[in-house]
């Protein structure tokens, strides 16, 4: 995934609003905000960068209203995690449910595995 990734400091708000654009028809920042509960003033500052990007059930619903693949979903996911230092929402209850899972993750990070480490072994 490394390649897609935005690189500034607001990937979150720079996706959502590419995200929103390309959408055919394309959907205003007023007509998204309305379709997820939201209004327009919040969507711009989510674009912007000066709220923090959404989770859980909010973030789940801007993903269905897009009509998001799974690469999209994906990506969308993990810009609103990172910045909080979560766990992105389509991993969350699998992550949590698999003890062994967490362990892995320990013993990777104890050895300081990278992506090319983590290729290998996939």
């Amino acid at each position: 995934m490394g390649g897609e990734f935005l690189s500034s400091k607001n990937e979150f708000g720079q996706y959502l609003r590419q995200l929103r654009e390309k959408h055919s028809p394309f959907i205003s920042q007023e007509t998204l905000g309305k379709l997820i509960g939201r209004d327009k003033m919040t969507i711009s500052l989510l674009e912007c960068g000066k709220n923090d990007p959404p989770q859980g059930v909010l973030l789940a619903k801007i993903a269905e209203v897009l009509g998001l693949d799974e690469h999209e979903k994906i990506i969308l996911f993990d810009y609103a995690a990172i910045p909080r230092g979560t766990v992105p929402i389509d991993i969350l209850e699998y992550f949590n449910e698999h003890k062994e899972l967490r362990n892995a993750i320990r013993r990777a990070q104890k050895k300081r595995l990278t992506d090319a480490d983590w290729q290998k072994m996939i």
